[in-house]
Parts: C-alpha cells; sequence; structure tokens
C-alpha cells in the first residue's frame, strides 16, 4: 500500500434510487446505508479482481453494531473508528423529555437486535484491528475482540485555521444543535450557577430554542443567554476567537468534532464527561484548560459546570498552544495500519468470500 494524494483513487459509489426520502428518519436511513453498502462491496470486489488490494479500510458509518462485508476480502481490514456504544446517563434521563426518553428506548432495543446479528459478529471476528471511538463502544465487544481493539476517535484529526485568540473575558460558547440529545437545558441550568459577569451564547438551532428562553427567563438568566442560531463554520471560529470557554453537555456523544475544533484552537472546554467527549477531552494536553465534569444529580452537575464557566472567564488564560497533539493520534493510526499490513491476513477463522 502506497500512502499519499499522488496515489489515491476514489470511485464514488452513487446512492440508491430514493435516497432523499430514506434521510427523512434515522431508521430508514439505515436500512437505505445497508443497501448502499451492499453496493460498495460489489465495487470493491471488481476493483479487488482487478488489482488485489493490501488493505481494506472500513470507516464508514461508524457503528459497532452494523456488518461490514470489508473484514470479508480475506486480506487484513481495519474496522472503524466505530461508536454506537454510548447511551444518556439515566440519572440525564428527565433532560430529554417524553420525546427523548422514547427515542433513547428505541435505540437500546435496535442496537441490542443489529448487534446480535450473525453478519455483525462476524465482522467483530475478521477485523484484523478494531478501531472503537471511546470506551463505551469498547466494552460493548467481546473479551477476545477488545484484546485488539484500540481507542482512537475520529475527532482527533480535525484540521482547524489558524486564528489569533483574545479569549479574555468573552463569552462561554454553546456549539451545537438545540435539541435533546446536546443536553442544551443542563448549559443554560450552569449558568445560574455561574457569576452574574458570566454569558453564555448558542451557536446553533434547534427544536429546544423556545423551551430554553422560557427555561432562561424561570431562572432569571435570560439577560446572561444570546441565541445567535445557525451559523456558518468561519463564524463559528471568530467566536472561538473570543471565547473564555466552550461547553459540551452532550448526552451521548460518540466523539465531537466542535469539542476538538475548541482544543486545537487552545479554547479551555467544560464538559460532560461521559462517551466520546470524554476520549477528546481526557486527551487535552494541559488538564487545567479541560475541565471534565462527571454526570451525576442534575442540579450538582449544573452547579459544577458553572463553577467551571466562573472559573475559565477569570483565570485571564494567554492565548496557548493546541490543546490536542494531533501528530501523536495521526501515529497511532499509522501503526495501526502498519499492524495490519504486516499480519499474516484477517483474524483466524475468519470467513472469507471469494470476490
Amino acid at each position: 500500500m502506497t500512502l499519499g494524494e499522488s496515489a489515491s483513487h476514489f470511485v464514488e459509489i452513487p446512492e440508491p434510487i430514493g435516497a432523499a426520502s430514506a434521510k427523512l428518519h434515522r431508521v430508514t436511513w439505515f436500512f437505505l446505508y445497508l443497501a448502499w453498502l451492499r453496493r460498495a462491496d460489489a465495487e470493491g470486489r471488481r476493483l479487488h479482481r482487478d488489482k488485489p488490494f493490501d488493505l481494506v479500510f472500513h470507516a464508514t458509518y461508524s457503528t459497532y453494531w452494523l456488518p461490514a462485508p470489508a473484514t470479508t476480502y480475506g486480506i487484513p481490514c481495519v474496522w472503524g473508528p466505530v461508536g454506537g456504544g454510548v447511551v444518556t446517563p439515566l440519572r440525564m434521563w428527565p433532560l430529554l423529555g417524553l420525546r427523548g426518553v422514547c427515542g433513547e428506548l428505541l435505540d437500546l432495543i435496535s442496537v441490542g437486535l443489529m448487534s446480535a446479528l450473525p453478519a455483525t459478529r462476524r465482522t467483530w471476528r475478521n477485523a484484523t484491528i478494531p478501531i472503537v471511538q471511546n470506551r463505551a463502544t469498547l466494552q460493548r465487544l467481546p473479551d477476545s475482540i477488545r484484546a485488539s481493539a484500540r481507542v482512537l476517535n475520529h475527532a482527533f484529526f480535525t484540521e482547524v485555521p489558524a486564528i489569533r485568540r483574545s479569549g479574555q473575558g468573552g463569552p462561554c460558547l454553546f456549539v451545537g444543535s438545540l435539541v435533546a440529545r446536546k443536553g442544551p437545558r443542563l448549559a443554560v441550568r450552569a449558568l445560574a450557577y455561574a457569576p452574574r459577569e458570566v454569558r453564555l451564547v448558542f451557536l446553533g438551532d434547534g427544536t429546544q430554542r423556545s423551551g430554553l428562553s422560557r427555561l432562561a427567563r424561570r431562572l432569571k438568566v435570560a439577560d446572561r443567554v444570546v441565541f445567535e442560531g445557525q451559523v456558518s463554520r468561519t463564524q463559528v471560529f471568530g467566536w472561538l476567537a473570543e471565547a473564555s470557554a466552550v461547553v459540551f453537555t452532550g448526552l451521548r456523544e460518540e466523539g465531537g468534532i466542535a469539542l476538538a475544533e475548541a482544543l486545537l484552537l487552545g479554547v479551555p472546554v467544560i464538559v460532560l464527561a461521559h462517551g466520546g467527549a470524554q476520549t477528546v477531552a481526557a486527551a487535552a494536553t494541559d488538564p487545567e484548560r479541560a475541565a471534565l465534569i462527571p454526570p451525576g444529580n442534575i442540579e450538582v452537575t449544573a452547579r459544577r459546570i458553572g463553577e467551571a464557566m466562573g472559573r475559565f472567564m477569570h483565570a485571564g488564560w494567554t492565548p496557548g498552544d493546541p490543546l490536542l497533539d494531533r501528530a501523536h493520534w495521526e501515529s497511532q493510526l499509522q501503526l495501526a495500519f502498519q499492524e495490519a499490513l504486516t499480519s499474516s491476513g484477517p483474524n483466524p477463522g475468519a470467513r472469507v468470500r471469494q470476490p
């Protein structure tokens, strides 16, 4: 296998007919993905017949509970990073609302059924090097698979532009959709425990916006909350340049691109220590600038987040180096590929489909 842009060859696999309608609901989206995967597999085997591959890398749809035909080519396979093992902490369920709780239960049932499929189990066994997004997903795999798996979150490979930061006394930011699973209600509750000079700016929009406005008024923090709505990525970077900290209260995050972007720009972060967000924030090169708040009682958790918001606003950090060592994680990914290439092939007992 040759690495480098000059050696890259991309083959586009069109989506099946009716893809736009299927994307209206996440359940039908998964069936669409499985249909697309059959197309991709057929094209991959045609290419493999013409010019045999050294290794297969399955990187799409990061869920551990879906089968991946990439592991059945009879050659080494790097599978991942896959997620799908994170669930909302039980004590945080009141933040989801009725609709969110129903969605959580549906997901638990669906994941349980899909992960029991023989094709999914074969994928686990056949992967030469499994890569998982976080430890929650790692714990969902059998002991024999965990032994060869690596925890390597896709957010570690995020790229950001160079910006000039001030970060002196600026607002705290919430970057993301205003939907229940992102935990914006927890962020507003946290603001009520923060010093009065702390402001919270929401960059994003969603179904919870009106409810958040009502909650802010009830908690008497409406004058300290700003809803900017949907903004461009360029505008987000502009806000990050002035922010004291960024608050991430996602209840079931597999990773966190916005979190990684903040860390790469040297912005302090306040993170609900759960799932993939915990994995990303725990990798910060300066733990003093990454407050990991364990989920527990909602009010206690909100108070701890609010205290961290005040602490970072008054810290007066001098803009410094990135808080993520991207080069380290790139070397870990390269090592996984090298180990797969030098292996004798797929895991022992792999069931090989002939191309």
